[in-house]
């Protein structure tokens, strides 16, 4: 099977926004808040991610992928008790797209990146076999509207 699929994310810089959106109408985006501290959503605005392949997995059929914020790629995202940013250290997430958008997962793909309530500074946590709208996002090119 070929690394090319409309199923993965291609690397590059994008916004990355919550299916579900707060009380008051606005869309809640991946938000990095610093080395060492966890990832919020808060109202979208420009707040972006690079994402990079690290290896084809032949097995699940997808690229694992490395999260790093845009304004320091020295940096990705990892797990803990909620999803929080490191030096770069091989964490890597399965990027994929199904009908009700995009999930990140764990790179055994058991653990989505969800959010317990869409409200704004609501930290992103890892969810086991979590498949609801709060654990799908949007994701767009950097820059773009979401209209």
């Amino acid at each position: 099977m070929s690394s090319d699929s409309k199923f993965q994310l291609p690397p590059g810089d994008y916004a990355i926004v919550n299916r579900v959106n707060a009380s008051d109408g606005k869309r809640l985006a991946l938000t990095f808040n610093g080395d060492g501290k966890n990832v919020t959503v808060t109202p979208f605005d420009s707040s972006s991610w690079t994402i990079e392949n690290y290896k084809y997995d032949e097995v699940r059929a997808t690229s694992l992928q490395h999260v790093k914020p845009k304004s320091n790629t020295k940096l990705e995202a990892a797990l803990g008790p909620a999803v929080n940013v490191r030096p770069v250290g091989n964490y890597v997430f399965g990027i994929t797209q199904d009908s009700s958008g995009w999930s990140i997962k764990d790179g055994d793909k058991k653990t989505s990146w969800s959010i317990h309530v869409a409200a704004s500074g609501s930290e992103v946590v890892p969810l086991s076999e979590s498949t609801g709208e709060k654990q799908r996002w949007v994701i767009v090119k950097a820059g773009t509207s979401l209209g």
